[in-house]
C-alpha cells in the first residue's frame, strides 16, 4: 500500500456513522476517484525515486518523517490528546512493523527490480489475501467460492510474473521484484487482520476510551517509523545525491499518498459506507498500470489485461456474500 492501497485499513478504522443523507454523492465519487489515482501513481513514483539509485530503506525512513508530524499535529488539532492506553502499545508496534515498516521495505525493493504497473497488479491480490486469512484467524467461513477467488488472483499474479512485456536491463530480476510485492501484500493483509481484532477487542471489552482512527494510524506510523532509523544509517543517505525532483517524489509520497489520500477515502467511507467505498480500490491497479505506462513508458500487452481480469475477478469472488438461505 505505499498507503495507497490501504482501501480495507480505511474502512476497518472508520468510525463514523454513515450519514443517511448522501448529499453531493458525485463529489464524494470524485474524492474517491482522485484517491484511487493518488494511490496509483504512488507505484511509478516509487519507481522512478529507485531508478535514481536512491536508497530504499532511507527513502522510507525521510517519507514517514514528514508523515509522522503531520499526522500528531492533525491528531493534536482534532482531538487535543495524544494519549493511548499502555496495553495498546504491543499491538500497535506490531501493527506498526507490519503496515509502515516491512510493507514500504517490500514495496521499494519490490519496483527497485520489477516494473510498477506489474506491481500494482500484484498488490491488488491484497484484498483476497485478507479474506483467506480472516477465514482461518478470525474464523469467516472459508466458502468455495473464496477458495475459487484465491485461485483466479492467484493466477493472475502468475500470468504477470512469467509473461509480462517489462523486460530487459531496466528490471533487474522481475520475479524476485512480484515476490517482494506479493511479501508487501501479505504483510498488510496479516496487519489488516490484527488491526480488526484489536478493535473487535476494544468495543468488546466497552473502555471508556477508544482508539480513534487517526490515533491508531498516527501511533502506528510512529512506531513504524522508529524500525527503519537504523537500517537507514547503515545506508549512509548522506552519500547519496537527493535532487529536486528525489525530493518531490518523497513529499508526494508522504503529503499526498499518505496523508491527503487517507483523508480523503476515510470522508468516502463516512459518507457511503465501507462497503461501497472499497469498491473503489480496484481502480488503484488500473491508475498504476496507466501512470506507469503514461510516465515511466512500461509496456503493456494482452497479459497485462488478462492478469488485471484475472485479480479483479478473485477481489469479486471473495467478497461475494453467500445467498441467504429461506426459512
Amino acid at each position: 500500500m505505499p498507503t495507497e492501497t490501504k482501501s480495507t485499513e480505511a474502512a476497518a478504522l472508520a468510525h463514523t456513522a454513515v450519514s443517511q443523507v448522501e448529499p453531493r454523492t458525485w463529489a464524494i465519487y470524485s474524492g474517491l476517484v482522485l484517491t484511487m489515482f493518488i494511490w496509483g501513481l504512488a507505484w511509478p513514483v516509487g519507481r522512478a525515486l529507485e531508478i535514481a539509485n536512491l536508497p530504499p530503506v532511507s527513502i522510507a525512513a525521510i517519507r514517514y518523517a514528514i508523515v509522522v508530524p503531520i499526522l500528531f499535529a492533525i491528531l493534536w488539532l482534532r482531538e487535543g490528546s495524544f494519549r493511548i492506553d499502555r496495553s495498546w502499545i504491543p499491538t500497535l508496534v506490531i501493527m506498526g512493523v507490519l503496515n509502515t515498516t516491512l510493507y514500504q521495505v517490500f514495496f521499494l525493493y519490490g519496483v527497485k527490480y520489477a516494473a510498477a504497473s506489474d506491481d500494482s497488479l500484484v498488490i491488488g491480490f491484497g484484498p483476497v489475501l485478507i479474506a483467506i486469512m480472516a477465514s482461518f484467524v478470525l474464523k469467516e467461513r472459508l466458502s468455495g467460492t473464496k477458495v475459487l477467488g484465491f485461485a483466479s488472483g492467484l493466477a493472475g499474479i502468475v500470468a504477470i510474473s512469467l509473461f509480462s512485456p517489462n523486460t530487459g536491463a531496466g528490471f533487474s530480476n522481475r520475479l524476485l521484484g512480484v515476490i517482494l510485492v506479493f511479501g508487501g501484500a501479505t504483510a498488510y493483509a496479516l496487519y489488516t487482520i490484527i488491526l480488526r481484532r484489536f478493535i473487535a477487542a476494544n468495543h468488546s471489552e466497552n473502555h471508556g476510551s477508544q482508539p480513534s482512527s487517526l490515533s491508531i494510524l498516527s501511533w502506528i506510523s510512529l512506531f513504524g517509523w522508529f524500525f527503519f532509523i537504523p537500517f537507514s544509517l547503515l545506508e549512509a543517505p548522506w552519500n547519496y545525491t537527493w535532487d529536486a525532483a528525489s525530493w518531490a517524489g518523497i513529499i508526494y509520497l508522504a503529503v499526498l499518498s499518505t496523508v491527503v489520500g487517507y483523508f480523503l477515502y476515510i470522508e468516502g467511507v463516512s459518507k457511503i459506507g465501507a462497503g461501497r467505498s472499497a469498491i473503489f480500490g480496484n481502480l488503484v491497479p488500473v491508475f498504476g498500470v496507466l501512470t506507469s505506462y503514461l510516465l515511466l513508458g512500461e509496456s503493456l500487452s494482452s497479459w497485462t489485461a488478462v492478469s488485471f481480469i484475472l485479480i479483479f475477478a478473485g477481489v469479486l469472488l471473495v467478497n461475494r456474500k453467500p445467498k441467504s438461505s429461506g426459512s
